[in-house]
Formats: C-alpha cells, structure tokens, sequence
C-alpha cells in the first residue's frame, strides 16, 4: 500500500487513521445507499399493489376530495409561465384554484397573463395571517374564475408563498414551480394521504421528472423523450436516485425532512401554525418542512409527512454549466440554512428517529459528504506525490467508491423500469445506464466541488444565488 523504503511512525499513523476514516465513512455510506434500496423497492411494490385496486377516478366524485389553492411563485418566467398555467387549468380535479404570484418580475411573465387571459384587476378580501411585503394589484379572468394572478413587490420566492397563503381561499395548497408541467391526474394522487389520515396528515411530496427534450402541447407532456445534452440527462439519473430511493425510505420510516418545493402539498392550517416560509433563507422548502416536524414534536402532536412516487411534475433542468453550478450552490445553502435554524433537533432524543438518524445523515453526508469527499481526493494526490501511497491502491479505492454509485444509479433505474417505464425506448434504458456512467465518473465529482465552494461561501458570508437560464418547453413547432 505504501512506497518508499522509509516513512516516519507519525507519518503512517496519519495515513492508517485517515484511510480508515474515508473507508469507514464511504461504507456507512454504502450501507445507507442500500437501505434506500431495499426499502424503495419493497414500497413500491406496495403502491403498484395499490394502484392497481384503487380507482383514482372515483376520488372526482366523493366529497372527501377536498379543494387545493395551487400556488405558482414566478419571478421572470416568460419562457414558461403560459405552458405552466394551461397544464393547471385542465387538471381533473373537483374544486381548485390556481394563484400566480408575480413577484415583481422584470421581463414579460406579468403582460403574457394578461394578454392571454384578459386579466383584470379586482379588489379580493382576505385575512393577512403571514406578514409580507407588498401587494399591487390582483387580477381575475372572467374566462377563467378559478385563475388569480398576483404582482406584487420583488422579495423572493419565500415571500411569494407566505402572499399565494394569504389570498388563498381553500384548506390545502399545492406549491409549483413557474417552469413546472403538472399531470392531470396528479392532484388526485397527492390528496390520497390526506384522505386516508385527515387528522394526521400535514404534508406530502410528489416526484419531479426532467422534462427536457420532452414534446409539451397545451399544457401536457404529449411525448416522453430522454434529454439529448449529458447535462439534462445526468440530472435524469440524479433525481431519480433522490426521489425513487432515498426520499421513499425516508418516507417509509417516517423521516421526512426535504419535500421539494417544486411539487409539494401542505395543509394550510399547519404552515400558517408553523408561521409560513422563512424570508431569510434560500433553501425555504427544505427549512419549512424541518421546522414543522420541530414545532409539531415540541407541542407533542400526533401528524404524518409523507412522499408518494407516482404523481409528478415535469421541469425544465438547467442545460449549461454556470446556470447549474448556480443551482446545485443554491441548494447547498438552503440545506445550511435548513440544519442551523433546526440545529436543537441534531442528536436531540427528544425528536426520535428524526434527531437521531434524519438529521446526523443530512449533516455527515449531505452537507458534509461533498466536503469529504473533495478532501479525500486531495489527499490521495498528495499521498501519491509525497510516495505515501501506491498508483494501484489509490486508483482502487477510487474505482470502488465511483463504482459503488454506479451500482446504486443502475439500482435506481431497474426501480424506474419495472415500477413505472416512463421511457419506453429500449434505447432510453441503455441512455439512462449511459447516464448513470456519466453522472458518477464527471458529473458528482463536478457537483461535489460546487457545494464545497457554497458552503464556504455560506460561511464566508456570501448566501445569494444568481439566476438559472431558461430556454422553454419543446413544442412539435419548435422540435
């Protein structure tokens, strides 16, 4: 394992502590990968069982189905916001409202509503519960009553939320982003949880897929396509290995602790209890939901958080290097921002499984995780040019660590496979294992060197954020 004729005692006991470390570390790590596995793949077989002896389609009919505000924060997103808002009109749902909050948006998102809907301004009463920045105006469509749009002054997407609660006038919300395309029947598998424990139920997660290259017309993803660029199509691998494993374990063991704000349903009652959106963090979905399993297990109540892996959303992922440098940097700080507002609950007994096992993993290896595992190469460098450490054992240990991710991406995608097939193409299998190469021999390196620059930025200071470019849906015209 070591070259040179000569290396001084502290010298190998440094080496032996830390190669110990990294490997102990990478085998928790391997271990928790594993878990999500096994437990992914037994709940899903739970819901494909499900599904097939419950009609969703009768949940249109039953009163128990009840009406969700869908909230759209939208700050400059012309590219998108039209295709947004016809796939939310068209939902099968009984009773909604759809509610686009403009926050101040400097392009063109505000004037495209209006021409395409015929807005017109109108006075809405409504109980401010959360404080926020300023309204202007808020508009309706005759065409559409169930439509509300929104401008008011720019204070970020956190506040954005805390106004949509505000105005919005039914028990349950549903959070989307403004680049988002909602299935039809999605809503109708979200409210399921709701359904089957009204007492308890506080807030459920869908999945979000990669709608890049994907055909959208009229509001619907029409065609299902896999992204032709290796940006969009590592990040395809990515969020299913996030969404198909690791949040259906900790859905399964009853650890929520990150329901992304890109799809999420919230009981109203609960956020407003838990004082909404947090206006000084970036990572606001990922804070709210930490906070709320705080405040609900200091006042000892009885709720449930859940993920469901079948309803979804489509997205438009970033397709160039700055933009999602920008995101995965963006992300990484929210998840700082997320355990230091929460920090009591690390370690803490008094939450449970929650103190003790949801929050230590996201601390050691989702915020840590990047750091030691840039650390870890780096050392391996310096090793091997200090003569420390052999070429073979080096590129061993790396092979190992990579191939382990590469084993758990092919995991994720044979669960993609047998429970839902979105891609139908034997050539999307063999793109997707492409993917899954992609994402753990360049990609994770690359994202791991992102969120080690934010979370120093975050500790130096610097917790802002630059913009994600937009290009817009494919349409049949524009293919």
């Amino acid at each position: 394992m070591w070259e040179g004729d000569v290396i001084g005692g502290y010298g190998v006991v440094v080496v032996l502590w830390l190669s110990g470390f990294f490997i102990f570390y990478f085998i928790v790590l391997d271990i928790c990968y594993l878990l999500f596995i096994g437990v992914g793949m037994l709940n899903l077989r739970k819901y494909n069982h499900y599904t097939k002896v419950v009609d969703f389609r009768a949940l249109l009919k039953t009163s128990l189905t009840k009406p969700i505000s869908i909230l759209v924060p939208a700050y400059n997103e012309e590219a998108n916001i039209l295709e947004t808002v016809r796939s939310l009109l068209i939902l099968h749902y009984p009773q909604f409202e759809v509610i686009v909050i403009n926050d101040g948006s400097d392009d063109a998102t505000l004037q495209k509503l209006l021409d395409e809907y015929d807005l017109v301004a109108r006075p809405r009463v409504y109980q401010r519960q959360i404080s926020t920045k300023q309204i202007y105006s808020i508009y309706e469509s005759a065409h559409y009553p169930n439509l509300v749009v929104i401008d008011k002054e720019h204070a970020g997407k956190s506040d954005s939320l805390n106004v949509g609660i505000n105005v919005s006038k039914y028990p349950y919300f549903c959070t989307l982003d403004a680049d988002t395309i909602l299935e039809s029947d999605a809503l109708l598998k979200m409210i399921r949880p709701f359904i089957e424990h009204p007492d308890t139920m506080v807030a459920v997660g869908g999945i979000v897929r990669v709608a890049n290259n994907c055909i959208v017309e009229y509001g619907r993803v029409k065609e299902i396509n896999l992204p032709t660029g290796w940006w969009a199509l590592t990040q395809v691998v990515e969020y299913l290995q996030a969404f198909l494993a690791s949040r259906i374990a900790f859905s399964e063991l009853s650890m929520v602790l990150l329901i992304s704000g890109a799809f999420a349903l919230f009981h109203k009652g609960a956020v407003i209890e838990a004082k909404g959106y947090r206006t000084d963090t970036i990572g606001e979905d990922m804070e709210l939901v930490v906070r709320m399993n705080r405040i609900l297990r200091q006042k000892r109540r009885v709720y449930k958080m859940a993920f469901i892996p079948e309803p979804a959303c489509w997205t438009e992922v970033p397709t160039d290097a700055a933009s999602l440098g920008r995101q995965r940097r963006r992300w990484q700080k929210g998840l700082v921002d997320s355990l230091r507002f929460n920090a009591e609950m690390l370690f803490n007994p008094r939450y449970g499984r929650l103190g003790m096992f949801a929050m230590p993993y996201y601390l050691l290896f989702e915020l840590a995780g990047p750091i030691v595992e840039l650390f870890g190469y780096a050392l391996m460098i310096i090793f091997l040019l200090a003569g420390v450490l052999s070429w073979y054992w080096a590129l061993l240990f790396f092979l190992v660590s990579v191939a382990f991710g590469f084993l758990f991406s092919v995991s994720t995608i044979i669960l993609e496979e047998l429970s839902f097939h979105r891609y139908p193409r034997r050539s999307d299998l063999l793109g997707l294992l492409w993917g899954g190469f992609l994402y753990n021999f360049g990609f994770r390196q690359l994202n791991a060197i992102w969120r080690t620059f934010a979370t120093l930025e975050y500790l130096g200071g610097f917790r802002f954020w630059g913009k994600v470019r937009r290009t817009g849906f494919r349409t049949e015209t524009s293919s």
